[in-house]
Protein backbone atom coordinates (compact mmCIF):
# COMPACT_ATOMS: atom_id res chain seq x y z
CA UNK A 1 0.00 0.00 0.00
CA UNK A 2 2.76 2.43 0.95
CA UNK A 3 4.66 1.67 -2.24
CA UNK A 4 1.66 2.49 -4.36
CA UNK A 5 1.02 5.80 -2.64
CA UNK A 6 4.66 6.79 -2.95
CA UNK A 7 4.65 6.07 -6.70
CA UNK A 8 1.23 7.52 -7.28
CA UNK A 9 2.61 10.58 -8.96
CA UNK A 10 3.15 8.58 -12.20
CA UNK A 11 1.88 5.49 -13.99
CA UNK A 12 4.99 3.44 -13.23
CA UNK A 13 3.34 1.64 -10.34
CA UNK A 14 0.44 0.68 -12.61
CA UNK A 15 2.82 -1.05 -14.99
CA UNK A 16 4.57 -2.78 -12.10
CA UNK A 17 1.28 -3.94 -10.63
CA UNK A 18 0.19 -5.29 -14.02
CA UNK A 19 3.30 -7.48 -14.23
CA UNK A 20 1.97 -10.47 -12.27
CA UNK A 21 -1.32 -10.24 -14.17
CA UNK A 22 0.13 -10.33 -17.69
CA UNK A 23 -0.32 -14.07 -18.20
CA UNK A 24 -3.93 -14.07 -17.01
CA UNK A 25 -4.79 -11.02 -19.14
CA UNK A 26 -3.12 -12.65 -22.14
CA UNK A 27 -5.01 -15.94 -21.77
CA UNK A 28 -8.33 -14.13 -21.35
CA UNK A 29 -7.67 -11.88 -24.34
CA UNK A 30 -6.78 -14.84 -26.57
CA UNK A 31 -10.11 -16.46 -25.69
CA UNK A 32 -12.09 -13.24 -26.20
CA UNK A 33 -10.36 -12.61 -29.53
CA UNK A 34 -11.18 -16.13 -30.72
CA UNK A 35 -14.84 -15.55 -29.84
CA UNK A 36 -15.20 -12.07 -31.33
CA UNK A 37 -12.93 -12.61 -34.35
CA UNK A 38 -13.47 -16.29 -35.31
CA UNK A 39 -10.59 -18.21 -36.86
CA UNK A 40 -12.53 -18.70 -40.08
CA UNK A 41 -12.14 -14.94 -40.53
CA UNK A 42 -8.39 -15.18 -40.10
CA UNK A 43 -7.42 -18.72 -41.20
CA UNK A 44 -7.06 -21.55 -38.76
CA UNK A 45 -3.34 -22.12 -39.35
CA UNK A 46 -2.63 -18.57 -38.10
CA UNK A 47 -4.10 -19.24 -34.64
CA UNK A 48 -0.75 -19.94 -32.99
CA UNK A 49 0.87 -16.89 -34.54
CA UNK A 50 -2.03 -14.69 -33.46
CA UNK A 51 -1.78 -15.93 -29.88
CA UNK A 52 1.97 -15.19 -29.83
CA UNK A 53 1.32 -11.69 -31.19
CA UNK A 54 -1.25 -11.02 -28.44
CA UNK A 55 1.19 -12.19 -25.77
CA UNK A 56 3.97 -9.96 -27.10
CA UNK A 57 1.73 -6.91 -27.28
CA UNK A 58 0.40 -7.30 -23.71
CA UNK A 59 3.94 -7.74 -22.41
CA UNK A 60 5.06 -4.65 -24.35
CA UNK A 61 2.33 -2.42 -22.87
CA UNK A 62 3.22 -3.55 -19.35
CA UNK A 63 6.93 -2.93 -19.95
CA UNK A 64 6.36 0.56 -21.38
CA UNK A 65 4.22 1.54 -18.38
CA UNK A 66 6.52 0.02 -15.77
CA UNK A 67 9.61 1.72 -17.22
CA UNK A 68 8.08 5.16 -17.85
CA UNK A 69 8.72 5.00 -21.60
CA UNK A 70 7.09 7.55 -23.87
CA UNK A 71 4.44 5.57 -25.81
CA UNK A 72 4.94 7.84 -28.81
CA UNK A 73 8.44 6.35 -29.26
CA UNK A 74 7.48 2.68 -29.08
CA UNK A 75 7.49 0.35 -32.08
CA UNK A 76 5.56 -2.92 -32.48
CA UNK A 77 7.11 -6.14 -31.13
CA UNK A 78 8.82 -8.33 -33.77
CA UNK A 79 6.27 -11.13 -33.52
CA UNK A 80 3.39 -8.72 -33.98
CA UNK A 81 5.05 -7.23 -37.06
CA UNK A 82 5.61 -10.69 -38.51
CA UNK A 83 1.95 -11.53 -37.89
CA UNK A 84 0.82 -8.38 -39.73
CA UNK A 85 3.03 -9.32 -42.67
CA UNK A 86 1.60 -12.83 -42.73
CA UNK A 87 -1.95 -11.46 -42.77
CA UNK A 88 -1.01 -9.16 -45.63
CA UNK A 89 0.35 -12.08 -47.65
CA UNK A 90 -2.81 -14.06 -47.00
CA UNK A 91 -5.09 -11.22 -48.07
CA UNK A 92 -6.75 -10.87 -44.64
CA UNK A 93 -8.23 -7.34 -44.32
CA UNK A 94 -6.30 -4.84 -42.21
CA UNK A 95 -9.48 -4.14 -40.24
CA UNK A 96 -9.23 -7.64 -38.71
CA UNK A 97 -5.80 -6.78 -37.32
CA UNK A 98 -6.78 -3.33 -36.03
CA UNK A 99 -9.92 -4.69 -34.41
CA UNK A 100 -7.82 -7.20 -32.48
CA UNK A 101 -5.56 -4.39 -31.24
CA UNK A 102 -8.60 -2.43 -30.11
CA UNK A 103 -9.77 -5.42 -28.06
CA UNK A 104 -6.33 -5.79 -26.49
CA UNK A 105 -6.05 -2.13 -25.62
CA UNK A 106 -9.48 -2.17 -24.01
CA UNK A 107 -8.62 -5.19 -21.83
CA UNK A 108 -5.31 -3.74 -20.62
CA UNK A 109 -6.86 -0.35 -19.99
CA UNK A 110 -9.71 -1.94 -18.04
CA UNK A 111 -7.22 -3.76 -15.80
CA UNK A 112 -5.11 -0.63 -15.30
CA UNK A 113 -8.10 1.55 -14.37
CA UNK A 114 -9.19 -1.15 -11.95
CA UNK A 115 -5.83 -0.84 -10.19
CA UNK A 116 -6.23 2.93 -9.89
CA UNK A 117 -9.77 2.64 -8.55
CA UNK A 118 -8.56 0.15 -5.95
CA UNK A 119 -6.44 2.90 -4.32
CA UNK A 120 -8.67 5.67 -2.93
CA UNK A 121 -7.42 9.21 -3.20
CA UNK A 122 -8.12 12.64 -4.69
CA UNK A 123 -5.76 11.95 -7.61
CA UNK A 124 -7.89 9.14 -9.07
CA UNK A 125 -9.48 11.25 -11.86
CA UNK A 126 -6.09 12.63 -12.86
CA UNK A 127 -4.50 9.17 -12.94
CA UNK A 128 -7.36 7.79 -15.03
CA UNK A 129 -7.02 10.73 -17.41
CA UNK A 130 -3.31 9.94 -17.71
CA UNK A 131 -4.11 6.31 -18.48
CA UNK A 132 -6.61 7.31 -21.17
CA UNK A 133 -4.06 9.66 -22.73
CA UNK A 134 -1.39 6.95 -22.58
CA UNK A 135 -3.73 4.39 -24.17
CA UNK A 136 -4.75 6.74 -26.95
CA UNK A 137 -1.15 7.65 -27.77
CA UNK A 138 0.04 4.05 -27.59
CA UNK A 139 -2.80 2.67 -29.72
CA UNK A 140 -2.42 5.42 -32.32
CA UNK A 141 1.31 4.74 -32.53
CA UNK A 142 0.78 0.99 -32.74
CA UNK A 143 -1.99 1.18 -35.34
CA UNK A 144 0.03 3.56 -37.49
CA UNK A 145 3.11 1.35 -37.35
CA UNK A 146 1.22 -1.87 -37.96
CA UNK A 147 -0.74 -0.24 -40.79
CA UNK A 148 2.49 0.79 -42.52
CA UNK A 149 4.02 -2.66 -42.03
CA UNK A 150 0.87 -4.34 -43.36
CA UNK A 151 0.52 -2.06 -46.38
CA UNK A 152 4.20 -2.32 -47.30
CA UNK A 153 4.07 -6.11 -47.19
CA UNK A 154 0.75 -6.18 -49.01
CA UNK A 155 2.14 -3.97 -51.81
CA UNK A 156 5.25 -6.11 -52.08
CA UNK A 157 3.20 -9.28 -52.17
CA UNK A 158 0.72 -7.98 -54.72
CA UNK A 159 3.54 -6.80 -56.95
CA UNK A 160 5.03 -10.25 -57.19
CA UNK A 161 4.13 -12.52 -60.08
CA UNK A 162 3.04 -15.29 -57.78
CA UNK A 163 0.58 -12.99 -56.09
CA UNK A 164 -0.88 -12.03 -59.43
CA UNK A 165 -1.28 -15.68 -60.32
CA UNK A 166 -2.91 -16.37 -56.98
CA UNK A 167 -5.39 -13.55 -57.56
CA UNK A 168 -6.35 -14.92 -60.96
CA UNK A 169 -6.84 -18.40 -59.53
CA UNK A 170 -9.02 -16.98 -56.76
CA UNK A 171 -11.13 -15.20 -59.36
CA UNK A 172 -11.49 -18.37 -61.41
CA UNK A 173 -12.67 -20.28 -58.36
CA UNK A 174 -15.00 -17.67 -56.87
CA UNK A 175 -16.12 -15.29 -59.61
CA UNK A 176 -18.45 -16.17 -62.48
CA UNK A 177 -17.59 -12.94 -64.29
CA UNK A 178 -13.94 -13.56 -65.09
CA UNK A 179 -11.88 -12.99 -68.21
CA UNK A 180 -10.87 -16.57 -68.98
CA UNK A 181 -8.54 -15.62 -71.84
CA UNK A 182 -6.65 -13.13 -69.66
CA UNK A 183 -6.42 -15.71 -66.88
CA UNK A 184 -5.00 -18.31 -69.27
CA UNK A 185 -2.39 -15.84 -70.49
CA UNK A 186 -1.24 -14.94 -66.98
CA UNK A 187 -1.33 -18.49 -65.66
CA UNK A 188 0.05 -20.23 -68.71
CA UNK A 189 -2.61 -22.89 -68.29
CA UNK A 190 -5.55 -23.78 -70.55
CA UNK A 191 -8.97 -23.92 -68.98
CA UNK A 192 -10.79 -25.52 -71.95
CA UNK A 193 -9.51 -28.99 -71.08
CA UNK A 194 -10.02 -31.73 -68.51
CA UNK A 195 -8.54 -31.02 -65.08
CA UNK A 196 -7.45 -33.14 -62.15
CA UNK A 197 -7.00 -31.10 -58.96
CA UNK A 198 -4.76 -32.26 -56.12
CA UNK A 199 -4.28 -30.89 -52.61
CA UNK A 200 -0.89 -31.63 -51.08
CA UNK A 201 0.23 -30.44 -47.66
CA UNK A 202 3.23 -30.97 -45.45
CA UNK A 203 3.24 -32.44 -41.95
CA UNK A 204 6.45 -30.57 -41.06
CA UNK A 205 7.27 -26.87 -40.87
CA UNK A 206 9.82 -24.34 -42.05
CA UNK A 207 12.35 -25.04 -44.78
CA UNK A 208 11.64 -28.77 -44.51
CA UNK A 209 8.05 -28.13 -45.55
CA UNK A 210 9.13 -26.09 -48.57
CA UNK A 211 11.49 -28.84 -49.73
CA UNK A 212 8.92 -31.57 -49.13
CA UNK A 213 6.23 -29.75 -51.11
CA UNK A 214 8.53 -29.13 -54.04
CA UNK A 215 9.63 -32.77 -54.13
CA UNK A 216 6.02 -33.87 -53.86
CA UNK A 217 5.08 -31.57 -56.74
CA UNK A 218 7.76 -33.12 -58.93
CA UNK A 219 6.69 -36.65 -57.97
CA UNK A 220 3.02 -35.87 -58.65
CA UNK A 221 3.87 -34.27 -61.97
CA UNK A 222 5.28 -37.60 -63.07
CA UNK A 223 2.75 -39.86 -61.34
CA UNK A 224 -0.29 -38.00 -62.70
CA UNK A 225 0.89 -38.64 -66.27
CA UNK A 226 -0.54 -35.30 -67.29
CA UNK A 227 -0.77 -34.08 -70.83
CA UNK A 228 0.90 -30.74 -70.05
CA UNK A 229 2.38 -28.53 -67.35
CA UNK A 230 0.49 -28.30 -64.08
CA UNK A 231 -0.88 -25.15 -62.44
CA UNK A 232 0.29 -24.54 -58.88
CA UNK A 233 -1.27 -22.33 -56.21
CA UNK A 234 -0.59 -21.96 -52.50
CA UNK A 235 -3.54 -23.07 -50.38
CA UNK A 236 -1.85 -22.39 -47.03
CA UNK A 237 1.57 -21.82 -45.50
CA UNK A 238 2.40 -25.52 -45.85
CA UNK A 239 0.03 -26.54 -48.62
CA UNK A 240 -0.41 -26.43 -52.38
CA UNK A 241 -3.29 -26.96 -54.75
CA UNK A 242 -2.28 -28.27 -58.17
CA UNK A 243 -4.28 -28.75 -61.36
CA UNK A 244 -3.04 -31.26 -63.90
CA UNK A 245 -4.29 -31.58 -67.46
CA UNK A 246 -6.06 -34.90 -66.96
CA UNK A 247 -4.02 -37.84 -68.13
CA UNK A 248 -4.09 -41.41 -66.92
CA UNK A 249 -2.79 -41.35 -63.34
CA UNK A 250 -1.79 -44.57 -61.66
CA UNK A 251 -3.90 -46.03 -58.85
CA UNK A 252 -3.85 -44.51 -55.39
CA UNK A 253 -1.85 -47.46 -54.08
CA UNK A 254 0.90 -46.75 -56.60
CA UNK A 255 1.08 -43.07 -55.67
CA UNK A 256 1.11 -43.97 -51.97
CA UNK A 257 4.00 -46.36 -52.52
CA UNK A 258 5.98 -43.70 -54.39
CA UNK A 259 5.49 -41.13 -51.63
CA UNK A 260 6.49 -43.63 -48.96
CA UNK A 261 9.54 -44.68 -50.95
CA UNK A 262 10.59 -41.03 -51.23
CA UNK A 263 10.08 -40.55 -47.49
CA UNK A 264 8.15 -37.33 -48.01
CA UNK A 265 6.28 -35.91 -44.99
CA UNK A 266 3.20 -34.95 -47.00
CA UNK A 267 -0.44 -35.90 -47.42
CA UNK A 268 -2.29 -35.89 -50.75
CA UNK A 269 -5.99 -35.52 -51.60
CA UNK A 270 -7.11 -36.09 -55.20
CA UNK A 271 -10.20 -34.49 -56.69
CA UNK A 272 -12.28 -36.00 -59.51
CA UNK A 273 -11.57 -35.19 -63.14
CA UNK A 274 -13.61 -32.25 -64.45
CA UNK A 275 -14.13 -30.56 -67.84
CA UNK A 276 -13.59 -26.88 -68.57
CA UNK A 277 -13.89 -24.08 -66.03
CA UNK A 278 -16.74 -25.79 -64.13
CA UNK A 279 -14.62 -28.92 -63.84
CA UNK A 280 -11.61 -26.84 -62.78
CA UNK A 281 -13.65 -25.52 -59.87
CA UNK A 282 -15.44 -28.75 -59.00
CA UNK A 283 -12.25 -30.79 -58.90
CA UNK A 284 -10.58 -28.22 -56.62
CA UNK A 285 -13.56 -28.04 -54.26
CA UNK A 286 -13.70 -31.82 -54.02
CA UNK A 287 -9.97 -32.13 -53.35
CA UNK A 288 -10.33 -29.52 -50.60
CA UNK A 289 -13.21 -31.47 -49.04
CA UNK A 290 -11.12 -34.64 -49.15
CA UNK A 291 -8.28 -32.80 -47.44
CA UNK A 292 -10.61 -31.58 -44.70
CA UNK A 293 -11.76 -35.15 -44.12
CA UNK A 294 -8.19 -36.45 -43.89
CA UNK A 295 -7.31 -33.73 -41.37
CA UNK A 296 -10.41 -34.66 -39.37
CA UNK A 297 -9.41 -38.33 -39.31
CA UNK A 298 -5.97 -37.51 -37.91
CA UNK A 299 -2.81 -39.58 -38.14
CA UNK A 300 -4.64 -42.81 -38.91
CA UNK A 301 -5.87 -41.49 -42.28
CA UNK A 302 -4.15 -42.77 -45.45
CA UNK A 303 -1.36 -40.66 -46.91
CA UNK A 304 -3.25 -40.48 -50.22
CA UNK A 305 -7.01 -40.38 -50.70
CA UNK A 306 -9.20 -39.94 -53.75
CA UNK A 307 -12.38 -37.95 -53.36
CA UNK A 308 -14.43 -40.48 -55.33
CA UNK A 309 -13.72 -43.18 -52.73
CA UNK A 310 -14.68 -41.08 -49.69
CA UNK A 311 -17.28 -38.68 -51.18
CA UNK A 312 -20.19 -39.81 -48.94
CA UNK A 313 -18.15 -38.98 -45.84
CA UNK A 314 -16.66 -35.78 -47.25
CA UNK A 315 -20.17 -34.49 -47.95
CA UNK A 316 -21.51 -35.26 -44.47
CA UNK A 317 -22.95 -32.48 -42.38
CA UNK A 318 -20.43 -31.02 -39.97
CA UNK A 319 -22.99 -31.23 -37.17
CA UNK A 320 -21.19 -33.35 -34.54
CA UNK A 321 -24.42 -34.17 -32.71
CA UNK A 322 -25.97 -35.70 -35.83
CA UNK A 323 -22.91 -37.79 -36.57
CA UNK A 324 -22.59 -38.94 -32.97
CA UNK A 325 -26.26 -39.88 -32.75
CA UNK A 326 -26.12 -41.93 -35.96
CA UNK A 327 -22.99 -43.84 -34.95
CA UNK A 328 -24.17 -44.69 -31.45
CA UNK A 329 -27.61 -45.66 -32.73
CA UNK A 330 -26.13 -48.16 -35.21
CA UNK A 331 -23.07 -49.45 -33.33
CA UNK A 332 -24.13 -49.05 -29.71
CA UNK A 333 -21.28 -49.82 -27.26
CA UNK A 334 -18.98 -50.66 -30.16
CA UNK A 335 -18.82 -46.89 -30.82
CA UNK A 336 -16.47 -46.39 -27.90
CA UNK A 337 -12.98 -44.98 -27.88
CA UNK A 338 -10.43 -47.66 -27.10
CA UNK A 339 -8.03 -50.11 -28.70
CA UNK A 340 -10.31 -53.16 -28.46
CA UNK A 341 -13.37 -51.46 -29.91
CA UNK A 342 -11.21 -49.99 -32.69
CA UNK A 343 -9.80 -53.44 -33.52
CA UNK A 344 -13.27 -54.96 -33.75
CA UNK A 345 -14.60 -52.06 -35.87
CA UNK A 346 -11.69 -52.38 -38.28
CA UNK A 347 -12.15 -56.14 -38.56
CA UNK A 348 -15.88 -55.70 -39.14
CA UNK A 349 -15.30 -53.06 -41.82
CA UNK A 350 -12.90 -55.31 -43.73
CA UNK A 351 -15.22 -58.29 -43.25
CA UNK A 352 -18.14 -56.41 -44.82
CA UNK A 353 -15.96 -55.01 -47.61
CA UNK A 354 -14.80 -58.55 -48.44
CA UNK A 355 -18.34 -59.85 -48.80
CA UNK A 356 -18.45 -61.48 -45.35
CA UNK A 357 -15.63 -63.85 -46.30
CA UNK A 358 -13.57 -64.99 -43.33
CA UNK A 359 -10.68 -66.19 -45.46
CA UNK A 360 -10.38 -63.00 -47.55
CA UNK A 361 -10.67 -60.86 -44.41
CA UNK A 362 -7.89 -62.89 -42.81
CA UNK A 363 -5.64 -62.30 -45.84
CA UNK A 364 -6.29 -58.54 -45.81
CA UNK A 365 -5.64 -58.25 -42.08
CA UNK A 366 -2.79 -60.77 -42.16
CA UNK A 367 -4.25 -62.83 -39.31
CA UNK A 368 -5.55 -66.40 -38.94
CA UNK A 369 -9.04 -67.21 -40.15
CA UNK A 370 -10.01 -68.35 -36.65
CA UNK A 371 -9.01 -64.92 -35.32
CA UNK A 372 -11.44 -63.27 -37.72
CA UNK A 373 -14.20 -65.67 -36.69
CA UNK A 374 -13.58 -64.95 -33.01
CA UNK A 375 -13.73 -61.19 -33.54
CA UNK A 376 -16.90 -61.34 -35.62
CA UNK A 377 -18.49 -63.57 -32.97
CA UNK A 378 -17.72 -60.87 -30.42
CA UNK A 379 -19.32 -58.26 -32.66
CA UNK A 380 -22.50 -60.28 -33.14
CA UNK A 381 -22.71 -61.92 -29.72
CA UNK A 382 -21.39 -59.39 -27.25
CA UNK A 383 -22.47 -56.26 -29.10
CA UNK A 384 -25.57 -57.65 -30.78
CA UNK A 385 -24.73 -56.35 -34.26
CA UNK A 386 -26.23 -58.29 -37.17
CA UNK A 387 -23.97 -58.79 -40.18
CA UNK A 388 -26.25 -61.00 -42.29
CA UNK A 389 -28.84 -58.37 -43.31
CA UNK A 390 -28.70 -55.01 -45.12
CA UNK A 391 -25.37 -53.62 -43.94
CA UNK A 392 -25.48 -50.14 -45.50
CA UNK A 393 -26.10 -48.30 -42.22
CA UNK A 394 -23.48 -50.45 -40.52
CA UNK A 395 -20.82 -49.78 -43.14
CA UNK A 396 -21.72 -46.09 -43.13
CA UNK A 397 -21.40 -45.83 -39.32
CA UNK A 398 -18.04 -47.63 -39.41
CA UNK A 399 -16.83 -45.17 -42.03
CA UNK A 400 -17.86 -42.23 -39.86
CA UNK A 401 -15.87 -43.68 -36.97
CA UNK A 402 -12.84 -43.84 -39.21
CA UNK A 403 -13.08 -40.36 -40.73
CA UNK A 404 -14.64 -38.47 -37.82
CA UNK A 405 -13.06 -40.06 -34.72
CA UNK A 406 -14.36 -37.25 -32.50
CA UNK A 407 -17.75 -39.04 -32.44
CA UNK A 408 -16.19 -41.76 -30.29
CA UNK A 409 -15.50 -39.39 -27.40
CA UNK A 410 -18.52 -37.12 -27.79
CA UNK A 411 -21.44 -37.68 -25.42
CA UNK A 412 -25.05 -37.61 -26.58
Amino acid sequence: MDVRVTAYGSLVWVGQALGPRVDAITDELIQVTEQMIPLNDVAADLAEMRAASIAENIAAVQYVLANNIDPATVGPPPGAAAYAQRLARRGVPLTILLRAYGLGQYRVLDAAIGLVLAVPGPDQPARIAELLEFAGTYLDRLNSSMGRIYEAERDRWLSSRQAARQQWITRLLDNDDVDVSAAEEVLGYRLDQRHHAVEVWSTVTGADAVRALEQARQLLSSAMRAGGRELVAASGDRALCLWFPAGEPGPVQELTAQLEAAGLPVRVALGPVGDGLPGFRRSARSAARAKTLVVSAGETAPAVVHYDTIAPFALLSDDPDELTDLVHRVLGPLARDGAKAKLLRNTLAVFLAEGASYSRTARVLDVHRNTVQYRIQQVTGRYGIAVDTDTFDLRFALGICRWYPHVLTRTI
